[in-house]
């Protein structure tokens, strides 16, 4: 499982641990592996 480019990640909680939704799927990630994603924010679908 990874991310792509273009996969749309929403943050659902957390601050610690954090738990996206990745795609429809939900995934947990730590604070130092979440640190190292490059992010842009877009506007709401």
């Amino acid at each position: 499982m990874g991310f792509g480019e273009s996969a749309c990640v929403t943050k659902i909680s957390g601050t610690v641990t954090i738990l996206c939704s990745v795609n429809g799927n939900r995934i947990a990630l730590s604070h130092g592996a979440a640190k190292n994603i490059l992010v842009e924010q877009v506007s709401r679908r």
